[in-house]
């Protein structure tokens, strides 16, 4: 391997390992801390302009918190990837989240769009017809979200039922 292709490789990962360090201290630092695992894994999706899915074979940081959710950390930000039961899903307040936005998709066919953060009247519609049993749900922050705000929405995916 030629030595710009390790220096390139570590400028652009770099910035992922420092938010890894920052959310696994403040997980496991706080008053009954999280039970966190994590690691680079390649193998996720994301839509492309096309709106198509498009596999990623590089290798990504993912934070597991336990029983909650999985943190992935993106070279364009952070998605955390939690679920909920169809009877879960079905009464949910979707402004609880704000103006975060988000993608809700199938656990059986993880390729079938239920809806987003664009179209919240279509989610209760979408997964009522589903064969589902249970829905993943993605939330999307910019890379440079704080340690404590992180926090603050693990755990009121916590007061809503979220589990993974």
């Amino acid at each position: 391997m030629q030595e710009n292709t390790r220096e390139m490789l570590n400028l652009l990962y770099r910035p992922l390992d420092n938010k890894v360090r920052e959310l696994i201290v403040m997980l496991t630092k706080i008053h009954g801390g999280y039970k966190v695992t994590s690691g680079f894994f390649n193998g996720h999706y994301h839509k492309n302009d096309a709106g198509l899915y498009q596999e990623d074979k590089y290798p990504i940081p993912v934070i597991s918190i336990m029983g909650l959710c999985d943190i992935e950390i993106d070279f364009d930000g952070i998605s955390v990837t939690t679920k909920l039961s169809k009877d879960q899903i079905l009464p949910l307040d979707w402004s609880l989240f704000g103006t975060v936005p988000f993608e809700v998709y199938g656990v059986e066919n993880y390729l079938n769009d239920y809806g987003n953060n664009q179209n919240i009247h279509t989610i209760k519609d979408n997964a009522l017809s589903s064969t589902e049993k249970e829905f993943f749900i993605s939330f999307f922050f910019p890379i440079s979200t704080s340690g404590d705000e992180m926090l603050s929405f693990f755990r009121l995916l916590q007061r809503n039922h979220f589990y993974y």
